[in-house]
């Protein structure tokens, strides 16, 4: 049986802003479902305490809005949309990203 790998959380932590801004690049999305799609990528469990300030931060620097959703008879919840300065922030980060991955695996 082969063991499911996962991110160091050393890279969990310093990848999780540009994680969080790629999982929003599909579409508005709460906290929760956000954290349940990096753990399908690989993520370990994203606990509150890491997810949320990752979030506030995020909205904070004008990469994200977010709105309240109703909760229809449940707690309503907080919903977070990509911003365009968010796009161009993703598009950048990535664009780095692959220059980084590149180097890592030059011979």
């Amino acid at each position: 049986m082969i063991e499911e790998k996962k991110f160091p959380s050393s890279w969990q932590r310093a990848m999780l802003p540009m994680s969080l801004l790629d999982a929003l690049e599909a579409g508005p999305n709460h906290g929760y479902a956000l954290a349940q799609a990096l753990e399908g990528r690989g993520f370990s469990p994203i606990k509150g305490s890491t997810l949320y300030p990752a979030l506030v931060k995020l909205e904070a620097a004008g990469l994200l809005d977010s709105t309240w959703e109703d909760g229809d008879g449940a707690p309503g919840r907080k919903v977070y949309t990509l911003t365009g300065s968010g796009r161009g922030h993703l598009a950048a980060q990535r664009e780095l990203w692959f220059f980084f991955k590149d180097a890592v695996l030059r011979k």
